[in-house]
């Protein structure tokens, strides 16, 4: 058994959108309602395509921009620093922590060092100088040389107490 509503007319002689807004549901109010809702959709739909049209219109498209000249060129032959850094890499001894992070570190500086000449910026030179010399410090040899002790040797702490 469905039960259903009965539409109780409480618009009084204004019959429309203004009793549908007092809480009347006839079918008059009703459709006064569902018009304006149409009439609203419409009238937001013509607003956004003309604020579109207005941004296309106040905003063009921005021009097409060249690649700058200024960028590594990441696939561009290893250079004399980067190719003695390679030579060097191979004789490292010993494995400090993140070795493999640190060699492709010490690579991309090295590639960017070789390529600042040409993009006539002398000022990157100390700052990526730095940072090749802190990944060589993090590189330094590990392993001590047979018969020497190291301060660096903490071996000793995971040995078992008596």
């Amino acid at each position: 058994m469905t039960k259903q509503r009965s539409k109780v007319i409480k618009h009084g002689d204004k019959p429309g959108l203004t009793g549908y807004r007092k809480g009347c549901r006839c079918d008059t109010c009703g459709q006064a309602k569902s018009d304006d809702n149409a009439a609203y959709r419409a009238k937001k739909k013509l607003q956004d395509a003309t604020d579109v049209e207005a941004a296309q219109h106040f905003f063009p498209a921005p021009p097409e921009i060249e690649p700058s000249s200024m960028a590594v060129a990441w696939n561009a032959p290893a250079g004399p620093i980067e190719t003695t850094l390679i030579s060097e890499l191979d004789a490292l001894i010993g494995e400090p922590p993140f070795k493999k992070t640190l060699l492709v570190l010490a690579k991309y500086n090295a590639r960017v060092l070789d390529q600042i000449p040409q993009l006539e910026r002398p000022d990157l030179i100390s700052g990526m100088q730095s940072r090749l010399f802190n990944v060589f410090d993090r590189l330094r040899r590990v392993e001590t040389a047979a018969g020497s002790g190291s301060s660096w040797d903490m071996s000793a702490l995971l040995t078992t107490d008596d």
